[in-house]
């Protein structure tokens, strides 16, 4: 289990232009598991007991040009997809999609804007400031104990902040998401299947999605399953046999409001389905209309379920109907997610920001007040963005690799967990499970008089001979962090 780790963090090598600079990302990665509090980069000190020049050390790396991550995620996507773990349908990878907004007060931070959420709590306010991160995930593991395994995350607003916003070429959130997956396919050259929201139903996601094709698969390389909003509408084809006239013939015919479908139930067949992991009996039909903002014909699946009423859209007409509500409904798999990168893992908890940024108003103003920062500043803001994005990223590899360890050796997890649960929810262990377990074994290990290699380089390479001693007289604390 822990061998599996290092090894996998071993394969990372060949990311890094130095040995230095991956050991550091490595240590890293153990910190966001091995840690006990995550506040930022002065946890990973307060873990691996550094000092000042340590801190300055780690600070340094998400600036640092010895890695991008572009690389770095390219790496990632080869080991996810080469793990055997992912789910496919029909031949293409499941990718899931959504946004997660976070509230932050810093006021020299890239990429904080004014958000609106809303929310039954009162203690919540619906306009707030903050970043929104947009995150791409795939659903791996056994069924029906799946986990949406995040594959990229990106922030979604504040262009602004990079000097974009007077560009028109800037995306949208949704054609941002679709980037995300057509990045995804073409460099693990897999094609795949993107399951999304109802906020994503438009017509820029559908057309942004067709912009890359498959000679191989005669196919769009990333196709979408979404949720069509209530008041949608949709047309049958025309019959040709009922054009009477001079000029060319009516390409819409009779106008249908799609959740007027269900009042048709004689069409609608029952089956049973997995819907949110739970097997129940549904009633499900389909048609295949015009969709006018596309003005092409797309796949609409109708499901009449316990959890309500459930319209999807599909670009591929051929998309089997069963196996769209299903996936749909595995969608819900991305909100656990974010909780764990919140949560857990504490992915989120970094504080990077630039001088040459504008001071933000800690009260909610018009993202069209947004300050463009000076033209001589945009790459020191741009650096701090990826280094923002950079810090998330790791973390999310993080959750990848503890949820690939939690599938691959859910026995010996549990046979080593000593924490104490009332009742285990599933047969595979949870993230949280998992990190407790592998915290106590990074622990032993570095205290260990015969460490891993991993280990052994860790602490003469970084850590050195006076930071070692510094260890062993400390190793009480270690001794009571591990009991």
């Amino acid at each position: 289990m822990i061998n599996y780790l290092y090894d996998s963090l071993t394969s990372f090598r060949t990311v890094f232009s130095r040995d230095k600079t991956w050991l550091i990302f490595v240590m890293i990665v153990l910190g966001f598991i091995g840690s006990t509090e995550m506040v930022g980069v002065s946890s990973f000190c307060r873990f691996w007991l550094l000092e000042i020049p340590g801190y300055h050390t780690l600070n340094h790396f998400f600036r640092s040009s010895a890695w991008t991550l572009n690389e770095l995620l390219n790496h990632w996507f080869f080991f996810v997809s080469s793990s055997g773990l992912c789910m496919t349908s029909q031949g293409r990878i499941v990718t899931l999609g959504d946004h997660t907004v976070l509230s932050r007060d810093g006021r020299k931070m890239p990429g904080v804007v004014t958000l609106h959420q809303d929310s039954d709590t009162q203690s919540k306010p619906s306009y707030f400031r903050g970043q929104c991160w947009g995150a791409l995930a795939a659903v791996t593991g056994v069924a029906p104990h799946m986990f949406a395994l995040p594959l990229m995350l990106q922030m979604h607003q504040g262009y602004q902040h990079l000097g974009k916003e007077n560009n028109d070429n800037v995306p949208t959130m949704g054609e941002c998401m679709v980037d995300m997956a057509l990045f995804f396919a073409l460099r693990t050259n897999q094609p795949s299947l993107l399951v999304l929201d109802a906020f994503f139903s438009t017509k820029t996601v559908f057309n942004r999605a067709k912009t890359i094709y498959s000679l191989t698969l005669q196919q769009p390389l990333v196709e979408i399953i979404v949720r069509a909003k209530k008041n949608y509408v949709a047309y049958f084809q025309a019959d040709p046999k009922d054009y009477k006239g001079s000029g060319c013939y009516a390409k819409y015919g009779e106008k249908v409001h799609l959740m007027e479908i269900f009042d048709h139930q004689s069409c609608f067949a029952t089956v049973e389905a997995r819907i949110y992991n739970k097997v129940e009996t549904i009633k499900l039909y389909h048609l295949d209309l015009l969709w006018q903002p596309l003005r092409t014909t797309l796949r609409f699946v109708f499901a009449e379920t316990s959890h309500g009423r459930i319209v999807l859209m599909c670009s591929n007409v051929s998309q089997d109907p069963l196996a769209a509500i299903e996936l749909y409904c595995l969608r819900v798999r991305i909100e656990t997610m974010f909780d764990m990168l919140k949560n857990v893992i504490h992915a989120f908890q970094c504080h990077f920001w630039s001088k040459g940024m504008p001071k933000h108003s800690r009260k909610p103003r018009r993202n069209s007040e947004l300050i463009t920062p000076k033209p001589k500043n945009l790459q020191a803001i741009q650096r701090c963005w990826d280094a923002t994005e950079g810090f998330v990223n790791i973390g999310a590899i993080t959750l990848g690799l503890l949820q690939l360890v939690a599938t691959l050796f859910s026995t010996e997890i549990w046979h080593q967990y000593e924490g104490f649960l009332k009742t285990r929810s599933r047969e595979i262990p949870s993230e949280r499970t998992t990190k407790n377990v592998l915290a106590g074994l990074l622990m032993r290990d570095f205290l260990n008089v015969a460490p891993s290699a991993i280990m052994r380089k860790i602490r003469s390479t970084i850590l050195k001979g006076k930071i070692e001693d510094k260890i062993f007289r400390d190793s009480n604390v270690w001794t009571r962090k591990a009991a």
